[in-house]
């Protein structure tokens, strides 16, 4: 029974934490991220910044992955984002901190008041709320079970025996407490865990101290897994585990003697002492990692080089499940997976451009598989945000999420035109006897450095959903149009009498004009949102007046990625 009891509180505790991450995340969402862009310009506001992250997001895999998207979705560098983490560390050490308070008496009040204000109340302010005191109610209530059960289990004989034993064995606690973090994915719950048992009488102070240093190595394996899907968050995580374990061990060296001086450092009792010890861990590896920023930096970029966009699996690489229990940060990395597809775009782009360039050298094979990997890309990402649910989402986030639905399908019809109807164009022009004028090439190598421009603008407007900048990209597009008829007018008045129109020329210039079409799109979106008009399944694609490709695969190609 006692053990049942464990891991019912076990499940409590995990559930506080989800309601607790969902209720902040419904309250402050995507405006964290953007926050903590505008802070962390400096490595001490970073660290700063990083510990309010750490407040506002409790969870461990959470900030790993917003560590990554800040890291790759802006200009921060990576010892400011290391600053981030190490303060984000900090700050997740105050839910501990709270479990110590003897607030277990209140756990009924919070969730009964949690529970009105998330269940009836319709406002999201009032709903976020209601979420968060529910979740802590659900924790300090798992807290009492773990207490109780704790006074409990030390009138057997056989358990005092049992914890006892363990007192001998401080590295097997570390390393037991550090996989028990990975598999619950939280070192509250882990921590939460040891208080409750060493209040109870169960759980000695020696113990406890390779307990929390166990569960933050934890947290350091959870954001290595977290995050090993993208090259900056195998770097993050791995400077976690190595600032983590070298801390650990110094501390885990010092034996019986330095940890009986750690528990009893400041006065309290046992629980309180815990909790102490863990902030005091994090605040200690922060302060001394703090100067070291930039060696740190280098280091982590020697022992994990950087990967060329051809090296990189296929398939996605930010689109992390675990992450759908934040939906705000979901979002933010289905938006960088859209920009990992423009990446393939441009590269596909150069691609056949260049086979134009060297008269048609054979690159099929290598075209051909980069339009396999955005088709891929594109279908798992219309899955993943098939997955995020619209409860913990504003309007203006649900409304987001279908945009970056659309303008998935707009990258995806922009790789068709690459892929077939401008490589057909450029193998024409290449395969042809006539060479072009001087002047019509000036005109495309014109086009092609527009359109790559654009590009890299595009990638840059999702990811501040600018509505000035918006703006100034959709009236891009219309002189774009306005050029593409001129140079038009102008090949036809070069010609001389009886001189055909290249229609190679013709396609390869219709091919940049609907590609920077379709380019637009999120533009029309961000404008949009920012009018408080609302998208959705039926929101209009990049041109209204902007045919889709015309063809029967083209057609089927524009159902397959409608919005599930």
């Amino acid at each position: 029974m006692a053990l049942l009891n464990l891991a019912s509180a076990i499940v409590l505790i995990l559930l506080g934490m989800r309601q607790l991450r969902k209720g902040l995340d419904r309250l402050f969402g995507s405006r964290l991220v953007e926050w903590l862009q505008e802070t962390a310009q400096q490595p001490l506001k970073a660290f700063f910044a990083g510990i309010v992250a750490g407040l506002i997001s409790p969870s461990s895999s959470a900030i790993a992955m917003l560590s990554v998207q800040m890291l790759t979705q802006s200009a921060l560098t990576a010892s400011r984002m290391l600053a981030v983490l190490l303060g984000a560390n900090i700050g997740l050490t105050v839910t501990v901190q709270l479990l110590t308070f003897d607030l277990q008496d209140f756990a009924g009040v919070f969730i009964v008041i949690g529970g009105i204000g998330f269940l009836f109340s319709q406002r999201a302010l009032f709903k976020g709320a209601g979420q968060v005191l529910l979740g802590l109610g659900f924790i300090f209530l798992a807290m009492s079970i773990i207490a109780q059960t704790g006074k409990l289990a030390v009138a057997n004989a056989d358990m005092r025996v049992l914890f006892s034993v363990i007192d001998h064995y401080p590295w097997l606690v570390f390393a037991s407490t550090a996989l028990l973090a990975l598999a619950l994915q939280s070192s509250t719950a882990t921590i939460g865990l040891g208080l409750g048992l060493a209040k109870g009488g169960l759980v000695s102070g020696i113990t406890l101290v390779p307990w929390v240093l166990g569960a933050n190595l934890g947290i350091g394996l959870t954001m290595l897994i977290a995050g090993w899907a993208s090259l900056e968050g195998r770097r993050l995580g791995l400077a976690s585990i190595l600032l983590k374990t070298l801390a650990a061990l110094l501390i885990l060296a010092g034996g019986t003697g330095l940890a009986h001086y750690l528990m009893n450092l400041v006065p309290g009792a046992i629980d309180r002492n815990a909790a102490n010890l863990n902030t005091f861990f994090n605040v200690a590896i922060g302060l001394c990692a703090l100067p070291l920023l930039s060696v740190i930096s280098r280091a982590l970029a020697y022992l994990i080089p950087d990967q060329t966009l051809e090296d990189q699996e296929e398939g996605s690489v930010f689109l992390d499940p675990l992450l759908l229990q934040t939906p705000s940060l979901a979002l933010s990395q289905a938006a960088r997976e859209e920009l990992r597809i423009l990446d393939h775009l441009k590269l596909m782009l150069q691609t056949v451009w260049g086979a134009r360039a060297n008269q048609g050298r054979e690159l099929t094979a290598k075209i051909e598989n980069l339009y396999e990997r955005i088709v891929s890309i594109q279908e798992e990402l219309k899955e993943y945000l098939g997955q995020i649910g619209d409860e913990n989402l504003s309007q203006e986030d649900i409304d987001w999420r279908f945009s970056l639905l659309d303008y998935a399908q707009e990258l995806a019809i922009i790789a068709t035109l690459i892929k077939r109807d401008l490589a057909d164009a450029s193998a024409r022009t290449a395969r042809s006897t006539k060479d072009l004028r001087p002047e019509d090439a000036g005109e495309l190598e014109d086009f092609l450095a527009r359109t790559s421009q654009r590009m890299e603008k595009a990638t840059v407007l999702l990811m501040t959903q600018d509505v000035r900048m918006a703006n100034t990209f959709i009236q891009e597009k219309e002189q774009i149009s306005e050029h593409y008829r001129t140079v038009r007018r102008r090949h036809l008045e070069r010609l001389t009498a009886g001189e055909k129109p290249d229609t190679s020329f013709f396609d390869l210039l219709n091919c940049f004009r609907r590609i920077n079409s379709h380019l637009t799109s999120v533009a029309y979106a961000i404008v949009r949102s920012g009018e408080g008009g609302q998208n959705g399944p039926d929101a209009t694609g990049a041109d209204p007046d902007e045919a889709w490709l015309n063809s029967d695969d083209a057609a089927a190609h524009r159902k397959t990625f409608a919005p599930a």
